[in-house]
């Protein structure tokens, strides 16, 4: 029996930089981390270097370790109960698969689709790029004793490529007939406490931004799958007649270094400017908003927006950005197509727009902007949704996973039967007489081999 006044130890590993500025995967590594640390011992680790002291709000259970290099994390690792890897970290990592330890996969980021929106005008790189993630995720896939995904349209797509991987096997099948113990949903999350401001933010700050203009905040980066031309073009034609409506981008260069500018943030900006409407309509912040300062500029908009195209990538997305305009009680208007999509337009927390659809997002906003009864209709609907996702109800299969962790029968290529293996199954089903049927089609075998 394990000693339960002894505190399990929890490593979580990101490659991104735990700092002041933060993206996704680090936001979601550190607040997960936030979670286990009442129950647990809690490591957050990244290679990259810190400007943080410490983690926000964290307790003295939660060590962060950053900027350090292989050597330290596997002396780590060896003492930890349950690692916790981001879906790239074997890559970088590839002893922590070696070691005798549960470990836990991070898949709510489906890397893959996003290569294919990402690269899709660089055949070379689409190609090399695809086929490396291909192997990299396969790799976590067979070794995780558990995963993680952000919804159940999520978990549908896992389970097909776990399927195909050969994991939901007969063995899995009498571990656990739902798959739970294989992958659980854990969406990415929000703080229990409301949103408050803390500083200034957009309005008056921002040079060409004034205090009583319309302010629509589109909160992250611009990335190759995202559509913003389309809100773009909707604003220029706005600006006609609406002098006050204006579109800000929160950042569009990302705290991480290795993370390149995608094309789509030259050909946004080539387009307000061609428009007209750059730096008087249209505004791009250069440099990333940390963490601890978002709520500050989400609260200085009126409408918070999000536009996608029509890709695979959107329909298994679970976009960030989204909890954080249900946290700020913002009015939403994004394209339509994913699931919080549906639930923001089912729940009344905005509008769900069709995908490049102009003259639909002109509507939307003008209606918005005119209409204040419209506007807290969708912010007291953002509001109630956000209480679906706060963290400490999101991480619950995963602290129940580090309570009683467990191990996964290893993984074994799946072979054709050979057939006398084929021959005891019928056997084994019907007997001689179901043999004796069959014996054509077994002999049919032998012939073609």
């Amino acid at each position: 029996m394990p000693d339960m006044t002894v505190r399990r130890q929890i490593l979580i590993i990101t490659l991104e930089p735990i700092a002041k500025q933060m993206a996704g995967p680090a936001i979601r590594a550190v607040e997960l981390g936030k979670q286990l640390a009442d129950e647990f011992d809690v490591i957050l680790f990244s290679p990259r270097p810190t400007d943080l002291e410490c983690i926000e709000g964290a307790p003295s259970s939660v060590k962060l370790m950053a900027g350090l290099g292989k050597a330290k994390l596997y002396k780590v690792a060896e003492k930890a109960d349950v690692i916790f890897v981001q879906a790239n970290v074997l890559k970088t990592y590839p002893h922590l698969a070696d070691l005798d330890k549960p470990i836990v996969v991070d898949l709510y980021d489906p890397y893959l689709l996003s290569i294919l929106a990402e690269y899709a005008d660089d055949p070379v790189t689409a190609s090399s790029s695809y086929r490396l993630m291909h192997q990299v995720l396969k790799k976590h896939m067979l070794r995780a004793d558990f995963c993680l995904c952000a919804s159940e349209r999520q978990r549908d797509y896992w389970l097909g490529r776990f399927c195909e991987l050969g994991r939901m096997t007969p063995e899995m099948y009498k571990v656990d007939g739902s798959f739970r113990k294989l992958i659980d949903v854990v969406p990415f999350g929000l703080p229990t406490n409301p949103a408050k401001k803390t500083g200034p933010g957009i309005k008056g700050q921002i040079a060409g931004i004034n205090e009583d203009d319309f302010v629509l905040v589109w909160g992250g980066g611009i990335w190759q799958w995202f559509d913003p031309l389309t809100i773009i073009k909707a604003v220029a034609e706005l600006s006609k007649t609406k002098k006050n409506v204006k579109l800000y981008f929160m950042g569009i260069k990302s705290p991480n270094p290795q993370v390149a500018q995608m094309p789509i943030v030259a050909e946004a900006k080539s387009l307000a400017a061609e428009l007209g409407v750059l730096d008087k309509h249209v505004f791009f912040g250069d440099s990333w908003i940390s963490y601890a300062d978002r709520v500050n500029y989400l609260l200085d908009a009126d409408v918070a927006v999000s536009a996608h195209y029509d890709l695979p990538e959107t329909r298994f997305s679970f976009r960030t950005r989204i909890l954080d305009y249900l946290w700020a009680g913002l009015p939403i208007l994004t394209t339509g197509g994913d699931q919080l999509a549906d639930l923001i337009s089912e729940k009344s927390a905005g509008m769900a727009l069709p995908y490049k659809d102009v003259s639909a997002w002109v509507k939307a906003i003008d209606a918005l902007v005119s209409d204040k009864n419209l506007r807290d209709k969708y912010s007291q609907g953002a509001k109630t949704l956000s209480q679906e996702f706060v963290w400490n109800k999101a991480v619950l299969p995963l602290k129940e996973f580090c309570r009683q962790p467990h191990r996964l029968p290893v993984h074994k290529p799946v072979k054709m039967p050979s057939v006398m293996e084929r021959a005891r199954a019928v056997y084994t089903r019907g007997g001689k007489d179901l043999v004796l049927k069959r014996s054509k089609a077994v002999l049919a075998d032998l012939l073609k081999r």
